[in-house]
């Protein structure tokens, strides 16, 4: 064994031993662990420093390091904090004390894990603590897991240890599962457009199912799209390979045909939990709906809604019952037959619905959710509620200890449900403000938000605007269009370039263009047609079609990539990139000879779906609704935006180009309609955004 694998032993069972019991007296653990395993050479605090020092990005040693100080950072349920509050400095000074490091340790510690600033926001009325108390009987099972997923998949310990703090502050502010009296807590937390509010609800899912709620309910939005993307994201997360395979024989072809995920190219990544969750003394996860089908009525099965109570004696929601018991898991569709097929089952269900701890987490809550009937029309009185938010209601009144949890990034339908309806959704009891992510590209990367100095000129590289926007005026003619599909092309061989530069083959799985102008589906047939005709006549592999490209990317690509791309492998001439062209081409026109996917209700037009899970995607996007709200659209790096809406909520939810574009920030376009002079302002969506 190397000396770095046996350095990073050491200190891995040294933290491992901490992790229940939180920071104690390093250099004595280290002594004890060195010693067992032959290695006190190792155990000199000299020998730390020295590597921290030198440890370049990716250091397994340095990566746990900062994992267990971030987790100790953000801890809010331990009780050797002594008061101090997370993210901050006393709580890391306190963290050094019950670690006993010397002053160099301190300093070394300092300079390469530095305290992550907590900048989300939270207004909150008071609660009575419960979180700590029960999370101290009973290990994180299920959030444990999604953590390592996490770390697996990329995320930076900073990014976990916020994830860790914000679903903490989540939980810890909705009703204990064990209390004796049902009481019903509702929140809301707010992010940024298409910036990770689904990671924050499936850790608030795993902690809350830690923590003994057996009923959760997942509100997805209005569309197919967006609730079989929720439902695989959580079932690979999440619920796990065990709770998936529920005994099925891996080795039999007839029995894995009925696992949802047996075909998935993803299988092996979902996450592993080492067995049944049960057979390790925590809950399983039962799943009432799949990635292929809604909620369903369960007729005979209606058993699988039914808790067993181990001692019969004692309400469900007493620890005995509790933490035997598997929980529920629902990813429901926003429809108003669906939730009346749920909301009928659990009328009929004999448990005690009162005595079942429930989560019901509400994504794009101020869509469908809000009660939206005008108060001058109804009967005096009497509250009249449109569908979606009279079923929801129905939930809430049929599971007394049901907490309510709302997601949204336009939370401006939100607050202005009145407070004194008992069985609406004001957010009464907290609303959670998330921090902006690490590596998100949202407004301040599409906009010179402050104010610019009038002796300095803007250029790609101190000006958002001049790097990343692209204005479209009046576009008959296609021409800016025609532009953006060449950008499309262009983007696509740099991508390409960047995989053989670094050697990482599908790192890009997938390169997407989004073009947006109109609702209507008849004007989808057209502009797809509009985008057919200039595709091939574009001449990609003509003398001039390729002159057409070098000057795009010598005009505009290059010099952006320049100033922009950071680590990223940067092409310094047309000629590194021109052998890709023909791989990019051939990737986008597909199989079935066609760059263009239209994603829309009309079955006439829509012969294949928007599947990025199952296959990498290289196409150009024509859609409205379905590609909003909520779904990722992954890979997206050139948006062709000329859609007026009047509408804030409905602008924002559109603003797909929000997001995260690792590898490829530099290399995103937005085309977007502008005011020319002779049309009113309101015609210019970009300065609308801002």
């Amino acid at each position: 064994m190397s000396t770095r694998d046996a350095l990073y032993d050491l200190y891995a069972a040294t933290f491992d031993a901490m992790r229940t019991v939180g920071p104690g007296p390093l250099a004595a653990r280290i002594d004890f662990e060195a010693k067992t395993n032959g290695e006190e050479h190792l155990a000199a605090p000299a020998i730390l420093i020295d590597h921290v020092a030198k440890a370049q990005i990716g250091d397994r040693i340095l990566g746990r390091l900062r994992m267990t100080l971030a987790t100790w950072d953000s801890d809010t349920t331990s009780s050797w904090g002594e008061g101090t509050e997370p993210g901050t400095e006393a709580r890391r000074d306190r963290i050094y004390e019950l670690l006993e490091l010397t002053d160099e340790l301190r300093t070394c510690f300092d300079e390469a894990m530095p305290v992550a600033v907590d900048e989300a926001v939270v207004i909150s009325r008071e609660f009575k603590p419960w979180f700590k108390r029960v999370m101290t009987e009973r290990e994180s099972f299920y959030w444990t897991h999604y953590a390592e997923y996490l770390g697996r998949k990329g995320w930076n310990e900073g990014s976990i240890a916020a994830l860790d703090l914000n679903t903490t502050r989540v939980v810890e502010r909705l009703g204990d599962p064990e209390r004796e009296d049902a009481y019903q807590a509702k929140g809301l937390v707010v992010g940024y457009v298409q910036s990770g509010k689904t990671a924050n609800f499936t850790g608030v899912v795993g902690r809350a199912v830690d923590a003994g709620y057996r009923l959760i309910i997942v509100l997805t939005g209005t569309t197919d799209l967006l609730r079989a993307q929720t439902q695989r994201r959580l079932d690979k997360e999440l619920v796990g390979y065990e709770n998936l395979m529920r005994g099925i024989d891996a080795n039999d072809p007839d029995a894995l045909d009925t696992v949802d995920y047996h075909s998935d190219p993803d299988w092996n990544e979902f996450v592993r939990h080492g067995a049944l969750p049960s057979t390790l003394g925590f809950p399983d996860v039962i799943r009432l709906t799949t990635h292929a089908f809604d909620y369903k009525s369960l007729k005979q099965g209606i058993t699988s809604l039914e808790f067993d109570r181990i001692d019969p004696a004692r309400p469900l929601n007493a620890a005995v019952n509790l933490h035997r018991v598997p929980a529920r898991l629902a990813v429901v569709k926003k429809n108003k037959y669906v939730l009346t097929k749920l909301v009928r089952d659990l009328k009929l269900i004999t448990t005690k619905l009162a005595e079942v701890p429930a989560l019901i987490i509400d994504d794009e809550s101020d869509q469908a959710s809000i009660n939206t009937s005008n108060p001058d029309k109804w009967e005096e009185g009497r509250t009249e509620r449109t569908a979606i938010n009279r079923l929801i209601s129905e939930l809430l009144a049929l599971l007394p200890r049901a907490q309510y949890v709302g997601y949204t990034a336009t939370p401006f339908a939100n607050v202005f449900v009145d407070p004194s309806d008992a069985v609406d959704i004001f957010p009464r009891d907290f609303i959670l403000s998330l921090d902006r992510p690490v590596g998100y590209m949202g407004a301040r990367e599409f906009h010179d938000l402050d104010e610019w100095p009038e002796d300095e000129g803007r250029t790609v590289a101190n000006s958002n605007e001049e790097a990343y926007v692209r204005s479209v005026y009046d576009d008959h003619a296609h021409t800016a269009l025609r532009d953006a599909l060449d950008m499309f092309v262009l983007t696509g061989m740099v991508k390409l370039f960047r995989e053989q530069a670094a050697d990482t083959p599908g790192r890009f799985k997938h390169h997407t263009m989004l073009v947006h102008e109109t609702v209507k589906q008849a004007d989808h047939r057209e502009l797809a047609k509009d985008i057919r005709e200039l595709w091939y006549g574009a001449g990609f592999h003509s003398s001039a079609g390729v002159e057409r490209l070098r000057q795009l990317f010598e005009s505009d690509l290059l010099p952006v990539m320049e100033a922009r791309a950071g680590e990223e492998p940067v092409p310094k001439t047309f000629e590194e990139i021109k052998p890709f062209l023909g791989a990019v081409t051939q990737r986008i026109e597909g199989t079935a000879n066609d760059p263009v996917l239209i994603v829309n209700a009309d079955k006439e037009v829509v012969v294949e779906g928007v599947d990025f899970e199952r296959r990498p995607l290289w196409r150009v996007l024509v859609g409205a609704a379905k590609l909003s709200r909520g779904f990722t659209v992954e890979g997206l790096t050139i948006t062709y935006y000329r859609r007026v809406t009047k509408q804030a909520d409905t602008l924002m939810q559109m603003g797909r180009w929000f997001g995260f574009r690792d590898g490829y920030q530099d290399l995103v376009r937005l085309y977007i309609r502008r005011a020319d002079g002779l049309r009113p302002a309101a015609f210019d969506l970009y300065l609308a955004f801002e």
